[in-house]
This record gives structure tokens, C-alpha cells and sequence, in this order.
């Protein structure tokens, strides 16, 4: 978090704000809510910001330069509501950011006590907001961008820019890897998707491309997950033998922006490994299936996305109304690898 100022900045308005930030819950959503955060800090550098996150995702902004201090909960709804006001000053908010699209999320910007509420607002989010963007508007262009129009329509000016997501792993994410992975050099496959099955490329494919990318390169294969992926971790690394090695389920979140901060390359689902990965600048090769390229696509310096041109995609689905995920049975082995040997050959690792 910030010691001071962020440096010059492109000021909308003046005076020292207090401000809250609701973030997001799902890992992927988080890390594409920093460059709201970063625009807020350039506009508003006297504004005490402070962020308001569940406790998973609370890591991905421990060290951000761009808030003041950093909320955290655990629990249901009556905690939640129970810890907002325990931060709240005591005239409340000046503005209070909703970045969730959730009823619950706009609940809680009411027992903020902030005096602007802003958030996108459908109708019936509408009644908790004082400044509501139309709800269509929320899917239309990156996600990043649909959180950079709250902050417009706080500011009263456009922000035409837009920063790359960026997070900032432990200074000791070297010790962290080398405990926890080894000296090798490793790339990580994270073929979990905790949003659906629909969203998770098929495990056989995951471990074709473990074994194209190590007899490739002599890296590590380093398979990265929740618990419920342990053994879909066990059968993609079962054709490398002592080359892989299976973290599903083994790290927390902190360790988990380590490993893949020291990871030469990063291949998952449209899901939170990818967003990290790429959001640390590691090359990263995302595979797409029911959700839009343009609007959750990880963003970065060296970023690939693989999908099918199927027509029923993006249908948002969770679960494939046609069994398998077509759009996702139709990404072969041999595609991925392609995308991420292209990586390697441009000198992007």
C-alpha cells in the first residue's frame, strides 16, 4: 500500500476524499478491478482510499501502492455488513466504489454511510445506489473498462486511459519458489475452473501439452488448483514422471502468486491463475470456451488467448446444455503448444 503520492497525475477534482472500494470475489475479477484502483489513486492523490475485499482475494492488493489500507472479511452477509461499519468514518464515505455486480454488494455500500454510492445498477440494485450505471453497460468492452466507468461517472470526466492489471507478489517470492518448486526451471498448467466445468479445457488435452512442453524444453511441469483438482493434477502429470509436479490444493494464495510470479510460463481456463499470471508479466496462454474473450480476456505483455469459433459461444454457461463443451473439445493439444512455443521463440519468457 502507499507511503504518499503515486507521482504526477491528471487531476477531475480536489480535496482529500475519503473513499471505499467494494472489491471483487472471484480471483480473475480482482485482479482486472487494479487498474481502477491505480486511475483512482492518479486522479485523486490526497483521497484516502481504502479497499474492502473478502479475505481470499485480500492478497492480490496487500502490497498496492495505490490504496491506503486494505479491509478485510470473512462470513456471511450479517459479517460483512458488521465489518463496513465498523471502518466507516464517523461522517461516513465521501464515495463508496461497487465493483461487485451482486444485491449484496449494493446492500453494503448503504452501511457504508457514504454519501455517493456508485455502482451499476439494475432495478434492483437501483434503490441502493445514488449514482446508477445502466446495467447493460457492465459487459460492454473489458471488464476493466466496465470498472473505470464508475469512476467516470464519480469524476465527471472520461478516463481514456487504461492501465494494465498489476500485482505484487511477496519480496521473498524467490525463497518462496525455490522451497516450494525447487531450482528447475518450471512453466504451470492450471486447468481448474471454479466458475463451471464448461469453462475447463479437457484434462487429457492438459497432459498432451505437459509432455509436448517438456520434451520441448526440459522444464518442470508445475500443475497449479483447488483440493477438487488434486486428481486431474495426478493424471496430467502422469506422463512426465519426476518433471511434474502436482500443487493443487497445496497453496495458499500468496504462495500461489509466488509460484506463478517465478514460472516461465503460465497455460489455464479463463480463470484466476491466468489473470495473476498474467497481470505479474509472465507469458501466459489462456483457453477460452462459453465465456467472452472480450470481456474477462487476461491482459499483459505477453499474453495469448486460444478459443473456438463456434456460434453458440460466448453462451455464460456453467454447465454445457449439449454435455461436453464443444467449444472447448475443439481446442486441440497442438494449438496450446503452438501459442506457447511462439512465446518462447519471441523471446517473451
Amino acid at each position: 500500500m502507499r507511503k504518499g503520492s503515486t507521482g504526477s497525475s491528471t487531476i477531475c477534482r480536489s480535496g482529500h476524499e475519503e473513499l471505499l472500494v467494494l472489491a471483487p470475489n472471484w480471483l480473475g475479477d480482482a485482479v482486472m478491478a487494479t487498474p481502477f484502483l491505480f486511475a483512482l489513486r492518479e486522479r485523486f492523490p490526497a483521497a484516502a482510499i481504502t479497499l474492502f475485499s473478502r479475505e481470499y482475494p485480500a492478497e492480490l492488493y496487500r502490497r498496492s501502492p495505490a490504496i491506503d489500507s486494505l479491509a478485510e472479511y470473512r462470513g456471511d452477509m450479517l459479517a460483512r455488513l458488521a465489518a463496513v461499519r465498523r471502518i466507516r468514518p464517523a461522517y461516513g464515505f465521501d464515495a463508496c466504489f461497487v465493483l461487485p455486480p451482486s444485491v449484496s454488494a449494493a446492500v453494503t455500500s448503504v452501511f457504508s454511510n457514504a454519501r455517493r454510492r456508485i455502482g451499476y445498477g439494475d432495478r434492483w440494485r437501483r434503490a441502493c445506489l445514488t449514482d446508477a450505471v445502466p446495467a447493460g453497460l457492465h459487459r460492454d468492452g473489458h471488464l476493466s473498462r466496465s470498472y473505470m466507468r464508475l469512476l467516470e461517472r464519480f469524476a465527471g470526466c472520461a478516463v481514456p486511459d487504461l492501465p494494465l492489471p498489476s500485482v505484487t507478489p511477496e519480496t521473498i517470492w524467490p525463497e518462496r519458489v525455490e522451497a516450494i518448486v525447487g531450482r528447475r526451471e518450471y512453466f504451470v498448467l492450471a486447468p481448474g475452473a471454479a466458475y463451471g466445468a464448461a469453462k475447463a479445457w479437457p484434462g487429457e488435452r492438459y497432459g498432451a501439452l505437459a509432455r509436448m512442453l517438456v520434451n520441448r524444453t526440459g522444464w518442470t511441469a508445475v500443475v497449479v488448483g483447488q483440493q477438487e483438482d488434486h486428481g486431474l493434477a495426478c493424471e496430467i502429470i502422469d506422463g512426465v514422471g519426476a518433471l511434474g509436479k502436482n500443487l493443487a490444493g497445496e497453496l495458499s494464495l500468496a504462495d500461489l502468486i509466488s509460484v506463478l510470479r517465478g514460472a516461465r510460463l503460465a497455460i489455464g481456463n479463463d480463470s484466476g491463475p491466468v489473470h495473476i499470471a498474467a497481470a505479474l508479466g509472465v507469458a501466459t496462454v489462456a483457453v477460452f470456451g462459453p465465456t467472452s474473450v472480450d470481456w474477462t480476456s487476461p491482459r499483459g505483455i505477453a499474453v495469448r488467448i486460444i478459443k473456438s469459433e463456434i456460434d453458440c459461444a460466448p453462451c455464460f454457461k456453467r454447465e454445457c446444455p449439449r454435455g461436453a463443451p464443444e467449444c472447448l473439445v475443439g481446442v486441440e493439444a497442438e494449438r496450446v503448444f503452438d501459442a506457447a512455443t511462439s512465446l518462447i521463440e519471441e523471446g517473451k519468457l
